[in-house]
């Protein structure tokens, strides 16, 4: 089912700074820095090989990943499996009793691929996502 590690999703207090810290510590510039109002979220996107990994500053305090760093404090919000099939694999984790959120399992990314996302509720508390394209 999985082909490789999508993307991780770091939640962090300060993008910016988590922006400088990796720069200055490890090197790496960020692929792209992205500032998405209508998700309320500041990303940097970092490419390793196939997978990236996302450095997320939450904009509302009140959203889930907002609550979620609040709660939990900086760390991994979640994992996304790369897939090549996503509905099907949407309607094959719904068969298996798992919640899924978005229409009919599937969301859209805010850089325009697909995702399905599994309700932490159904997956023992971890926020598993996985992506096609």
């Amino acid at each position: 089912m999985f082909k490789f590690v999508h993307h991780v999703r770091f939640l962090v207090h300060d993008r910016d700074a988590m922006v400088e810290y990796i720069e200055s510590n490890f090197g790496m510039k960020p692929d792209r820095l992205q500032v998405y109002e209508n998700r309320g979220m500041k990303n940097a996107i970092y490419k390793v090989g196939p997978t990236s990994f996302e450095i997320t500053e939450p904009l509302d305090p009140n959203s889930a990943m907002g609550r979620f760093l609040d709660q939990q404090g900086p760390g991994v919000y979640h994992l996304a499996w790369g897939v090549d099939d996503i509905r099907q694999v949407a309607q094959d984790l719904s068969a298996n009793g798992n919640q899924m959120r978005g229409e009919g399992g599937i969301t859209q990314s805010a850089d325009g691929y697909l995702t399905a996302n599994i309700d932490p509720a159904s997956s023992l508390g971890l926020t598993f996502q996985l992506a096609e394209g």
